[in-house]
């Protein structure tokens, strides 16, 4: 809705031209209109403000006290109007590329490794949300997602990156501290659970009977959390391989004291809507993340 108290825009750009050439027909001459209607214009804009902008000394003019306030004022807001528009005409230009998430995924291996992706598509508006949750395809801008399980939704495209496999954690410190570890015995042992995904424990531990009687804990909500405390010697986490694999490279004091016992747990595709298979950004995107997890998620070491 429009200001009434405000002169318009274009009474404004007339006096910010004949400001800045300090000659009316100067001004006239960049606006391709005649020298009365910029002095017109600028008569308008006096009356409109009540204030003299002007001198008027023969065929010269200077700006009063009041102008030169003024023509501060509105260069500062005309270049910021200037900014915003060229920032729009260029977003415009940009095709954006929504990703969405686990947040262990996005700070493990997008947010690290995501400029080499963007390297590829320098036009390209790259935004990763990060999310347990999935995501409504049907009601959002995202253009790909990467999902632990695949879904039946008959609208989009699944295809396999990574199984998803468990088996505890710990330091080599703690290791040393609690033996039995290496035989899947966690007396006097404190188990870090994850509250996002409360079967990871009892799954592990029902497959490999390892169901000695544990009364302490440690919950906390992300991954990388259980990995401080484990790093901490707090306790012991269970290691989602092959992510564990990336913590264990960047610290050599983590260790898989059961190496040997490991469960399944899934596996995360990549997702998208089945009308854009043919998109050539999101093959280049999907051929990226696998080789950015057979890199950071390698049992390897560097």
């Amino acid at each position: 809705m429009t200001n009434p108290r405000l002169p318009s825009l274009n009474l404004i750009r007339v006096f910010e031209t004949a400001a800045r050439r300090m000659s009316f027909k100067g001004a006239a001459e960049e606006l391709f209109v005649s020298p009365p209607a910029v002095s017109h214009q600028i008569k308008a804009l006096e009356d409109s403000l009540g204030v003299t902008l002007f001198k008027r000394e023969n065929r010269k003019i200077a700006l009063t006290a009041e102008g030169k306030r003024y023509y501060l004022h509105v260069k500062r807001g005309l270049d910021l109007i200037d900014s915003a528009t060229l920032a729009v005409r260029q977003q415009r230009r940009k095709r954006r590329f929504v990703v969405n998430t686990l947040p262990n995924i996005a700070s493990l291996l997008l947010f690290p490794n995501i400029h080499h992706f963007q390297a590829r598509y320098p036009d390209l508006s790259i935004q990763i949300e990060s999310d347990v949750a999935r995501i409504d395809f049907d009601n959002s801008e995202v253009m790909v997602a990467i999902r632990h399980e695949c879904g039946n939704e008959p609208g989009l495209t699944y295809h396999p990156l990574v199984r998803i496999a468990l088996t505890p954690i710990c330091t080599r410190r703690y290791l040393d501290q609690h033996p039995g570890l290496r035989q899947a015995d966690f007396s006097g042992c404190r188990l870090i659970k994850i509250s996002g995904d409360t079967y990871q424990w009892p799954r592990w531990q029902a497959e490999w009977d390892a169901r000695s009687e544990i009364s302490d804990e440690l919950v906390v909500s992300t991954v990388q959390a259980s990995i401080e405390a484990v790093k901490s010697d707090v306790g012991v986490a269970m290691g989602y391989l092959p992510t564990a694999y990336q913590f264990m490279r960047r610290d050599s004091d983590l260790v898989l004291p059961v190496p040997d016992r490991v469960t399944r747990h899934g596996e995360c595709f990549l997702t998208y809507r089945n009308e854009d298979a043919g998109d050539e950004v999101i093959k280049t995107f999907h051929d990226w993340v696998v080789g950015v997890i057979a890199q950071e998620w390698t049992s390897k070491k560097n």
